[in-house]
């Protein structure tokens, strides 16, 4: 489910100080993002003998994360949802510094979680998977290559359209 889609009426009516006139796409947008936002999803209870997975995502909006383990079928389960709106001087980095970014916080984050077991990375930003690996970084990402390197982890890509649960914790838009 394409939650950022399902969303944009609602941003469109906020975008602008002119009126825009509130449609029925708007009222049904409105309706399921209510549904959704009241129907709780059913979160696992960690299990420390298991690997976690941290799905990460950024926007022009802020950033968002789910972690999460797979059950005994394969099949994903949110532990936990994180979001947070963007700093005044976080929202000029260009998109590659953001979703690093979401990366560094979602960690640091979930730290009590991650911190001395192997985990997985999951970002939808396919440069992100290279980035730490640069051979000479300098500055912040110097400094979160550094953050990183604390942890045992694997990055792996995954599209957007697949990335929901995070994608939209990063559009919320605080």
């Amino acid at each position: 489910m394409d939650f950022a889609a399902i969303a944009r009426p609602l941003h469109d009516q906020t975008k602008t100080k002119k009126k825009i006139p509130w449609t029925q796409q708007t009222t049904e947008s409105f309706e399921t993002l209510k549904k959704l936002l009241t129907t709780a999803p059913v979160l696992a209870r960690p299990d420390f003998n298991k690997e976690f997975i941290l799905v990460t995502d950024a926007s022009k909006l802020g950033l968002g994360c789910v972690l999460s383990q797979l059950d005994e079928d394969g099949k994903e389960h949110p532990v936990v949802f994180a979001s947070r709106g963007l700093k005044p001087n976080e929202a000029n980095y260009a998109p590659t510094k953001l979703e690093c970014l979401a990366v560094i916080w979602a960690v640091k984050l979930f730290r009590p979680y991650l911190h001395g077991k192997k985990f997985m990375i999951i970002t939808d930003h396919s440069a992100l998977t290279g980035l730490l690996k640069t051979p000479n970084p300098t500055g912040l990402i110097a400094r979160w290559i550094v953050t990183l390197s604390e942890y045992d982890f694997d990055i792996k890509y995954r599209p957007g359209r697949v990335n929901e649960s995070a994608d939209f914790l990063s559009r919320l838009g605080y």
